[in-house]
């Protein structure tokens, strides 16, 4: 299990429902989190990001007085250092298009309610690496929202420097299931 020292992280919490916000602020609070700060609406968020600096945003996808995601669209697009917040939006409503605007928006992660501690703190750490580029342009600013390499969209051409996809003839015979398990099982190596 992952170990991280959160004590000196300052969150904001933003949710309407006062039942919701306390579980979340009890939540963070028992994975180490000592400094949390909640607002009940997307104005009162706005007011503290203006004024104070915050290492994690935790948004409810329900907001009564602005949709979650035109916030996260706002917060990127401040021209303080706030715009590379690490955001995860907590929703009861973890539908495709759901994610999909949030994802567009710019957080970090949508992560579905009732969230467990552990699903939390994975999503903490996880935003807490600095292995996602942040990428601005016209039309988005947000975490790199590819998670894996998938290669070339179809119709771009490969490099001529990329290494052929054509697969030839085998050269050898295929191995057996014994030496396949062979490689497999861990061997004691003496250390000299």
């Amino acid at each position: 299990m992952e170990r991280m020292n959160l004590k000196e992280v300052r969150a904001l919490v933003v949710d309407a429902d006062q039942f919701g916000a306390t579980v979340l602020v009890q939540m963070l609070h028992g994975l180490g989190l000592d400094s949390i700060k909640v607002e009940a609406s997307a104005a009162g968020a706005r007011r503290e990001l203006e004024s104070s600096d915050y290492e994690l945003l935790i948004c409810e996808a329900d907001l009564p007085d602005m949709k979650g995601p035109d916030l996260v669209r706002w917060i990127r697009r401040l021209p303080s250092q706030t715009r590379f917040l690490p955001t995860l939006v907590l929703t009861g409503y973890s539908d495709f298009r759901n994610v999909v605007a949030f994802r567009d928006a710019g957080a970090h992660f949508v992560v579905r309610k009732p969230a467990s501690p552990q699903a939390l703190f994975d999503r903490i750490a996880w935003v807490s690496r600095p292995s996602r580029s942040f990428i601005e342009c016209e039309s988005y600013v947000g975490p790199d929202r590819r998670f894996r390499s998938m290669g070339p969209p179809g119709g771009v051409p490969r490099r001529a420097t990329d290494l052929s996809t054509e697969l030839g003839d085998a050269s050898e015979p295929n191995m057996s299931q014994d030496e396949i398990d062979n490689l497999m099982r861990p061997t004691r190596i003496l250390a000299e």
